[in-house]
């Protein structure tokens, strides 16, 4: 099973096991009414002290008589595999922030052992605020000292600091997420981000871990309208109108040959596989060579645009497009082969469609996924534009371990060129926490990767045309 579905299906046990637990601790009065009694089907047969009779060990008739002991199993349960999927981290928080998060949590506990004139009792049998206690009061007693010792205590950010690669280096709530709404809503209504703001809008992979690469997209396409055009942008868009690609090469570095010209299939090999990692161009080829694959290269072939739609410049982006459909119609293309996720990503997204422009978009793996080499205990990194095939990657390398990086590598959405520190900080973390060599399918994210740790990171092409790996 691969490792998003895993992940899936465990987020969708712990949401489960919560609510059985929060379950346990309602009163059954409040969901069957103040005359309940839902174990009286019991009193014919065991004496009022017996555990399945009406009251639990809070004081109260209860959906479930265990309560709190079953509580605890059911949300601590929930807990555990909660944080150990998603691998969660607590980091230490500022002496200000442990202050107030601490005196707001106890003052919390202490609301829950006031006295008050009500039917619900805690253990020692005072009447109390609330009918959760003891527990809800040592839950929040435990979140206090945990604020005070300076650990995180807001679930949304223990969550993004583990999904955000710029919220994980910085850890500052500025760079929180969900910042990139009010950002959106702000360019939205006055046209205008402080430098700031661009700075923090461009510091964001759009790997939309956080569900919210939406905003960052938007408000960057709305920004690049109203002429706020960062240096990276201008830099960028400048190469790839006067080379054809973001790296400001000459098209003529690679050859660019043509090849197969009887056929209607072209491998289209993308900016970073042609001039910043060709091994991973030669060993694809290689590899579709081996399998009898014919194909074409484009002449002259340029960049497919998807680097200016994700930092903003939709025009550009727009006459790229235009540009490749083009060679492709002229040169009879009905197929398209790519090694890059990225371009593999644009073509279905941003080519097919348009114009009456229409034509089957492979990633090279998938024509390969038959091809099985050893590669016992390594750790493959999906890419965030190919992680559905997690799976395929997995079924090609024997012996990978089951869990992924689950990360992004740092680099996208104009990161790498826009803040390489940043980009180098994610993808050092992503070798730390993984002590086994790294595969990834990615040119992009194997460049990014190599950069932190060249002789711990390996692409699966490679690593196919080479017969296996042993992490």
């Amino acid at each position: 099973m691969a490792p998003e579905m895993q992940r899936k299906l465990a987020l969708f046990a712990c949401l489960l096991l919560v609510l059985a637990g929060l379950l346990t601790m309602v009163p059954d009065a409040w969901l069957l009414g103040p005359q309940a009694a839902c174990h009286s089907c019991h009193e014919a047969q065991y004496p009022a002290s017996h555990l399945l009779y009406r009251t639990n060990y809070m004081g109260y008739n209860s959906l479930c008589s265990f309560a709190p002991f079953s509580t605890l199993i059911l949300i601590g349960t929930a807990m555990l595999i909660f944080l150990t999927t998603f691998r969660i981290k607590f980091e230490h928080w500022g002496p200000q922030y442990r202050l107030i998060a601490g005196i707001v949590l106890l003052a919390f506990a202490v609301l829950t052992v006031l006295p008050a004139q009500t039917e619900y009792r805690d253990l020692l049998g005072y009447s109390t605020l609330d009918p959760l206690v003891p527990a809800s009061t040592i839950i929040l007693l435990a979140l206090a000292a945990a604020a005070l010792m300076g650990y995180i205590v807001c679930p949304f950010l223990i969550i993004m600091r583990c999904r955000c690669p710029v919220l994980e280096k910085e850890m500052d709530s500025n760079y929180s997420p969900d910042r990139a709404i009010l950002r959106y809503l702000k360019m939205a209504a006055t046209g205008k981000l402080s430098d700031e703001d661009v700075r923090r809008l461009y510091r964001c992979t759009l790997c939309n871990g956080c569900w919210m690469a939406w905003f960052n997209r938007s408000t960057r396409a709305m920004a690049v309208g109203k002429g706020i055009v960062p240096a990276h942008l201008a830099s960028i868009k400048g190469s790839v109108a006067a080379y054809g690609n973001p790296y400001g090469i000459a098209i003529s570095a690679d050859g660019g040959e043509l090849k197969g010209a009887d056929t209607d299939t072209v491998l289209f090999k993308g900016c970073t596989a042609r001039f910043k990692a060709p091994e991973i161009l030669a060993a694809a080829r290689e590899l579709l060579d081996k399998k009898g694959i014919k194909y074409k290269l484009l002449e002259g072939e340029t960049c497919c645009g998807y680097t200016l739609y994700n930092l903003g410049d939709i025009d550009a982006g727009n006459a790229a497009v235009d540009r490749n459909i083009k060679a492709f119609r002229d040169t009879g293309v009905k197929r398209i082969i790519t090694i890059c996720p990225g371009c593999y990503s644009a073509f279905n997204k941003y080519y097919n469609g348009r114009g009456g422009f229409d034509v089957d978009v492979a990633l090279a793996m998938d024509l390969l996924k038959d091809m099985k080499v050893p590669a016992k205990g390594v750790t493959i990194h999906d890419p965030c534009h190919a992680k559905e095939k997690s799976e395929t990657a997995h079924g090609m390398l024997m012996g990978a371990r089951e869990d992924g990086t689950g990360a992004c590598c740092g680099a996208g959405g104009g990161v790498m060129s826009f803040d390489r520190m940043l980009a180098g900080a994610r993808a050092g973390r992503i070798l730390e926490e993984n002590e086994s060599t790294v595969v990834t399918y990615c040119p992009f994210c194997y460049l990014n990767l190599s950069r932190a740790g060249e002789k711990r990171v390996a692409d699966l092409y490679v690593v196919l045309a080479q017969g296996g790996l042993n992490g």
